[in-house]
């Protein structure tokens, strides 16, 4: 591979890692601002185990996204320095994805309504959607993986 591509790899990883970090500085500080500046959450003692499942699994799933979006970062462009386009662990990596994104879809189209203390919980479509795609990359990502292990073999 050109150096200029793993040159313009690396830099769009930069700006990939610092539009992530932007957008989990900005879920914390809007959730720490509900929580206790703006005071929003409307605590419900019958739910209070649900809204506080809710409102972590926001903190939670944003943290963990973020956490494997550089280790996928940081194993790609290692990767491409050895001369390896598609590194066999990102497989995984983005599987496990797959299962957060669950998490995260769930815990968004819920968060609303447990700043409202509200009594009913929402399953939509997005929440098996998004994990469904994410798995077909996977898929994908392992099957070019496979193709250039096998065309490195043939050369």
């Amino acid at each position: 591979m050109k150096n200029s591509t793993q040159r313009n790899i690396k830099w769009l990883s930069i700006a990939i890692l610092v539009i992530a970090t932007v957008n989990v500085v900005f879920i914390y500080g809007v959730t720490i601002s509900q929580l206790w500046i703006q005071k929003a959450v409307v605590w419900n003692q019958d739910k209070l185990a649900w809204q506080i499942f809710i409102i972590a699994g926001r903190l939670v799933g944003a943290a963990l996204l973020y956490v494997f979006c550089w280790i996928f970062l940081v194993r790609t462009n290692r990767s491409l320095k050895n001369g390896e386009i598609f590194p066999r662990s990102n497989v995984a990596l983005i599987r496990w994805t797959a299962l957060v994104s669950i998490l995260v879809t769930f815990v968004r189209s819920n968060y609303d309504d447990v700043l409202q203390g509200a009594h009913s919980s929402v399953l939509d479509g997005n929440t098996f959607f998004i994990p469904l795609v994410i798995l077909l990359f996977a898929g994908l990502y392992k099957m070019a993986y496979l193709t250039a292990k096998d065309s490195s073999l043939a050369i």
